[in-house]
C-alpha cells in the first residue's frame, strides 16, 4: 500500500475523502513502522489513529519483538527465506493483545545486539550499527580496532557500551573506543552480564558474585574505577540485571534466581493465550530482589550501602537483551483478579528474557511480582522449542511509540 499519496493531498489521495472508518481499515493493514508514518502525514491522520489506540497496539506499553513463527517452527529453513519476508518481517506482540507485524528492511542478513528507545543495535559480517526503527537513518559504527569514526548534528548524539564477558568498551558519538579495565588480577577478571550508563558513568556487574563495577566517562584514565560490593552474598546462583530508577537518578541492581523448574523435571502444561498466541505456564515461586542506592554521592566515602526495594508503586521493569525499560502501568492492576495468570502485563512486577543475542537453549520470559500473594505462581512465556538446527534471534522488549510522529517525523499541517 502506496501510503505517501494520503500524505500528498489533491486527487485520488485528498485526506479530506477519507472517512474515520477508512483510515482504521487502512491502519489496521499496516505493521507499526508504517502506522507511525501514517500519522505523521497531518494532523487529522496523527489524530484518527492515535483516538483508536484502544483497539490498535496499547502504545507506550513494552512490547515482545521476536522473529515470526516461521523461524521458530512449522516451516523449513529454506522455505521461511524462499520469499525473503522473514529476513525484514518481525512480530510486535503485546503482552494482552493481537500481535502486530513490523517491518524492519534495515535488518536483512543482520543480527540485532540490543536496543534503547527507537533505535536497533544491528550486525552483519562485515560491521555493526544504530539504526532508528521508524526513520531508519542509519548511524554506522566502528569497529574496535578502527576505533574512530566522525558524525555530525543529531548523529554524534549517542552513547554505546559494549559487553565482551571480561571486557566492556564504551563509545561516545564521534569520539573513540576506550576500554574500560578492572584492576583485578587475572584469571580473576569479572564476567560482565550487563551494563548501563548512568549520570555520565558507567555501571557493570558481575554475573559471578554480583559486585558492581563502574568509571567516570569524564575520566581519560580507563583503569580509575570503583567497586559496589553485592546486596546479597549466598550460595545460590542469581541472573543479576541493572537499571535505573524511574527518576534516573539512582541505580537498581535486580536478581533473579538463575534457575527455574519443578522438582522432578515436571514441566507444567502449556497455557495458550488467546489474546496473542504465545503460550504461557504456571512455576512455583522464585526469589527475585531489587536493590538501589546512590553510587555518585557516595563513591569518594566508599560507602556503598544497597537499600532493598520492595515495591515498583504503579512501574513495572522489562530486562533482557534490550536496554532496560522502566514502564508507568498506572492503569493496570498489580494482580488478577481472579489469581489466573492473565492479564499478564501488571505493574509492580519485574520481567525478565534471555539476554544473549542468540537462543541457544529452550528459553523462558518470566514474570515475578515484587509483592505476591501466598502461593501466587510465577508467569512464564515459553517461546517454542523446536526450530531450526542453528541459534535463533532472541525476543527483546521494545515499547513502540505513537508520539514519535511528533518529534523524529515531520508531523505537516493540513
Amino acid at each position: 500500500m502506496d501510503y505517501s499519496r494520503l500524505c500528498r493531498g489533491g486527487g485520488d489521495g485528498h485526506l479530506e475523502a477519507l472517512t474515520g472508518d477508512n483510515i482504521d481499515l487502512i491502519a489496521a493493514h499496516l505493521d507499526v513502522t508504517y502506522t507511525v508514518r501514517l500519522a505523521a502525514c497531518s494532523r487529522e491522520l496523527y489524530d484518527m489513529i492515535s483516538k483508536d489506540e484502544g483497539k490498535m497496539h496499547h502504545w507506550d506499553e513494552p512490547c515482545l519483538l521476536m522473529p515470526p513463527p516461521a523461524y521458530w517452527f512449522d516451516e523449513h529453513w529454506d522455505v521461511a527465506r524462499a520469499s525473503r519476508l522473514h529476513d525484514t518481517v518481525y512480530d510486535l506482540v503485546p503482552l494482552d493483545h493481537p500481535r502486530r507485524s513490523v517491518a524492519l528492511p534495515f535488518m536483512h542478513d543482520r543480527k540485532w545486539l540490543g536496543a534503547n528507545g527507537d533505535w536497533i543495535a544491528a550486525a552483519d559480517h562485515h560491521g555493526w550499527c544504530l539504526v532508528n526503527v521508524y526513520t531508519e537513518r542509519h548511524i554506522p559504527l566502528p569497529s574496535l580496532p578502527d576505533s574512530k569514526i566522525r558524525h555530525s548534528g543529531r548523529y554524534a548524539d549517542y552513547k554505546l557500551i559494549a559487553l565482551f564477558d571480561k571486557r566492556i568498551f564504551y563509545l561516545e558519538g564521534g569520539g573513540d573506543w576506550r576500554m574500560l579495565e578492572a584492576l583485578t588480577p587475572a584469571p580473576d577478571y569479572p564476567n560482565y552480564c550487563d551494563a548501563i550508563e548512568l549520570g555520565g558513568h558507567v555501571f557493570a556487574v558481575d554475573e559471578t558474585d554480583g559486585s558492581t563495577y563502574f568509571w567516570d566517562t569524564a575520566n581519560e584514565n580507563p583503569m580509575s574505577m570503583f567497586v559496589i560490593p553485592p546486596p546479597v552474598v549466598d550460595d545460590q546462583q542469581y541472573a543479576w540485571f541493572l537499571a535505573p530508577t524511574a527518576d534516573g537518578k539512582r541505580l537498581m541492581i535486580i536478581l533473579t534466581v538463575n534457575n527455574i523448574g519443578i522438582a522432578n523435571a515436571e514441566v507444567p502444561p502449556d497455557i495458550p493465550y488467546a489474546a496473542n498466541g504465545l503460550q504461557l505456564r504456571q512455576y512455583p515461586p522464585v526469589a527475585t530482589y531489587v536493590f538501589e542506592q546512590d553510587p555518585l554521592s557516595t563513591a569518594r566515602a566508599g560507602d556503598f550501602l544497597w537499600r532493598q526495594v520492595n515495591s515498583l508503586g504503579d512501574h513495572s521493569l522489562f530486562l533482557g537483551l534490550n536496554y532496560p525499560i522502566i514502564a508507568n502501568l498506572k492503569k493496570r492492576e498489580s494482580k488478577a483478579p481472579d489469581g489466573t495468570l492473565v492479564p499478564f502485563m501488571r505493574k509492580n512486577c519485574v520481567y525478565t528474557a534471555y539476554r544473549k543475542i542468540l537462543h541457544n537453549q529452550y528459553p523462558k520470559i518470566l514474570r515475578c511480582n515484587l509483592q505476591p500473594d501466598e502461593g501466587e505462581t510465577v508467569g512464564v512465556i515459553s517461546l517454542p522449542k523446536d526450530g531450526w538446527d542453528s541459534v535463533r534471534q532472541a525476543a527483546m522488549w521494545f515499547k513502540p511509540a505513537l508520539n514519535i510522529a511528533r518529534s523524529v517525523l515531520p508531523l505537516k499541517k493540513h
